[in-house]
């Protein structure tokens, strides 16, 4: 199919590929029969897709539809499987009888194909109630697999409940994948030192997941990490003697330092024996014969306790040995193994070696991001997923056109080099701060592209239809969201960096606060080219946070132009929330919250500035709030925000969120004080 140009105003996501409408419409009645013909209720046993339909009927037309099998009489719903169809494809068809009522007529290939079509026909219910355009659809997906990949570690732990609401969402937008990416946050036995007091998922959470996963058309994959990122696993007393660099384990908690390291050490038995028993223990939960090992951004390989045989037989070879072996061990369980692609595509000697042992998920989030890397997974033969992301993360807001540009690249690279699927990445660092409802713009890109292999359709109509089916509005939340992130001056990795190059420790001989060198070493990574004074190089932590601030100066003394601009968008979004209701009205809330966090946040930055010294415009000077009102201020978004993030999420690790933002607003308190 080639996409059609569609001439009427109807909002889908994501866009079908061939289109016709008249602009007429046909009126649903106020009761009626939805029926499924022999095949397609062989296919759905449970009713589950009838009732999708009959709820979004009730929900958002106010009609009182029932269901029917075999004789009911006249169904002006029909479900159907087509066998002249192809796997995933299916066709919908919305008619109109001689006395303007509505005729539906939804036939899929498959299962697949029959759910997408309902999908699409609960989105015309959803945005036109019960006068739906007369038109008539042919769909298929371009990547066979579309997936999510939500991170349940790094800060948040979801409630069950809004883990339902997730595959919900994900059901409406055609996704077929879930994965949810586990460190420490699952029961795992004899790890409970690594998950206490983290609301870490239970047994029954994935059992009873995996099966509303499977009523929805999802596959729930198990993903957790197996090599890299054992933060939480190599603290432990039993554990912490398997990593690289044990005599890092008594360091004190850091959301960067948790970023960027802590890998199993390879040579020792236990290693793999560890990660063979979270297998074991994990495994079982699930429906899925597919299994993600994870094995990314594992830094310190080669550079502790096995750089001697790094050194002999090189990195590559000790990186793919380890996982050479334990695919081998999940394929003798009857499982697929799957694991990140960066590590193996920075040496050849490993990808070659496990190019046909796993697929391969080729990440990549930069937002002008070429399809090198993705021909080159593709030239070896691996079957890979292109992994982009929904830009979330450290931040209150979205970067909406980050994320767009990301998403809609690595799909098109994916549709032209054949991958098997997408996986659309939402990852918490520093905590996961921002509210799960931030994500969905990226959601709902990766729908579009996914389903499209690409952004052919243009980020404009996309914001456009998400804006109507998503947010209930007619336009501009999505540019709302796009605006207010822009106006962020002082952002949440701002504050995070300036706070943990503190390492919360003294030195006595010195009488002062011990600097953290491997946060003040990757805030040199971020300021970019080499900086003038290199915040590594400091005498102590508050020179260290004065040539931070210097590096970002200009950046952050723009909040007075800032802080204008974001009040005509708060303006904006209250005039937009308005018109919303129910569910919606909480995402425009959500919105609304993560506004006030970024005006007292940049005003937080700019105090710190004053208090460090640096020379900054008058931008802020007769609008500035003081420090104690900022600090206040910051406080009470502080509260709110806890609030709201106990209404979708467990207590998991809030207090490192909230942490945070009491010490900035103590030190905001500080530079009220001469230095």
């Amino acid at each position: 199919m080639t996409l059609a140009t569609n001439h009427t105003d109807i909002p889908l996501i994501p866009t079908p590929r061939l289109m016709r409408a008249d602009g007429s419409t046909a009126v649903l009645a106020a009761v009626g029969c939805i029926g499924e013909g022999p095949s397609a209720a062989a296919c759905d046993a449970s009713g589950h897709l009838m009732r999708l339909i009959r709820r979004d009927l009730e929900t958002y037309a106010g009609l009182r539809w029932r269901s029917g099998r075999g004789g009911v009489g006249r169904c002006d719903i029909r479900l159907d499987i087509d066998d002249a169809m192809a796997d995933r494809s299916y066709r919908l068809d919305v008619a109109r009888h001689a006395d303007g009522s509505a005729l539906v007529r939804i036939a899929g290939g498959d299962v697949d194909g029959l759910r997408y079509g309902v999908q699409t026909f609960r989105q015309l219910v959803r945005h036109s109630g019960p006068a739906i355009p007369v038109v008539r659809i042919e769909d298929a997906p371009v990547l066979p697999v579309r997936g999510y990949y939500l991170d349940v570690t790094r800060g948040r732990v979801p409630t069950l409940a809004s883990l339902k609401a997730l595959v919900d969402t994900l059901e409406l937008y055609k996704y077929n994948q879930l994965q949810l990416y586990v460190e420490h946050a699952f029961r795992f036995d004899e790890l409970s030192q690594a998950w206490r007091g983290t609301g870490a998922l239970e047994a029954d959470d994935i059992l009873e997941l995996d099966e509303y996963c499977a009523k929805a058309g999802i596959e729930l994959v198990p993903s957790i990490s197996t090599f890299g990122h054992q933060y939480m696993a190599l603290r432990t007393d039993r554990y912490a003697g398997l990593g690289e660099f044990p005599e890092q384990a008594g360091r004190p908690f850091s959301l960067i330092e948790r970023m960027e390291h802590h890998t199993l050490n390879p040579l020792m038995d236990e290693s793999l024996a560890l990660a063979k028993r979270l297998i074991d223990q994990y495994a079982p939960l699930f429906r899925s014969r597919t299994f993600n090992i994870c094995a990314d951004e594992t830094f310190d390989l080669g550079k502790g306790r096995s750089a001697e045989q790094a050194q002999a037989v090189g990195v590559g070879t000790l990186y793919a040995g380890y996982l050479t072996e334990l695919c081998s061990y999940l394929e003798e369980r009857g499982l697929q193994p799957m694991m990140w692609a960066d590590i193996a595509v920075g040496h050849p000697e490993a990808l070659e070696r496990l190019r046909d042992k796993a697929i391969l998920l080729n990440w990549q989030y930069e937002p002008d991001v070429d399809e090198s890397r993705t021909a080159l997974v593709a030239s070896t033969g691996a079957v890979q997923y292109v992994c982009p992301a929904v830009h979330c993360w450290n931040a209150l807001l979205p970067r909406i056109d980050t994320a767009w540009e990301n998403i809609s690249r690595m799909a098109a690279y994916g549709a032209a080099h054949r991958a098997e699927g997408i996986l659309v990445t939402d990852w918490g660092d520093y905590g996961h701060v921002n509210d799960p409802a931030m994500s969905l713009p990226g959601l709902c890109y990766g729908a579009q592209c996914g389903w499209n292999g690409g952004g052919e359709c243009g980020q404009t109509a996309t914001d456009r239809a998400i804006d109507r089916l998503a947010y209930g509005v007619a336009g501009g939340f999505v540019d709302v969201l796009r605006q207010a992130s822009a106006c962020t001056t002082f952002g949440w990795d701002d504050a995070v960096r300036y706070l943990e190059l503190d390492m919360h420790a003294y030195d006595r001989a010195c009488h002062r606060p011990v600097l953290n060198g491997d946060v003040a070493a990757f805030c040199d990574v971020c300021i970019g080219p080499e900086p003038a004074e290199r915040v590594a190089e400091a005498a102590d932590v508050r020179q260290a946070r004065s040539r931070l601030l210097t590096a970002f100066a200009a950046r952050i003394g723009d909040v007075g132009t800032r802080d204008m601009e974001l009040m005509s968008v708060r303006e904006r979004l209250a005039r937009l929330l308005g018109g919303m209701r129910g569910e919606r009205a909480r995402l425009g809330g959500s919105a609304m919250l993560a506004l006030e966090g970024v005006a007292a946040m940049n005003w937080a930055g700019w105090h710190l500035l004053r208090m460090h010294g640096i020379g900054c415009d008058a931008d802020g000077e007769g609008c500035a709030p003081s420090a104690e009102e900022t600090a206040c201020r910051l406080e009470e978004w502080g509260e709110a925000m806890a609030d709201a993030w106990r209404e979708s999420s467990r207590e998991s690790e809030l207090r490192h969120v909230t942490d945070v933002v009491w010490a900035l607003a103590d030190e905001v308190r500080r530079s009220q004080v001469p230095a």
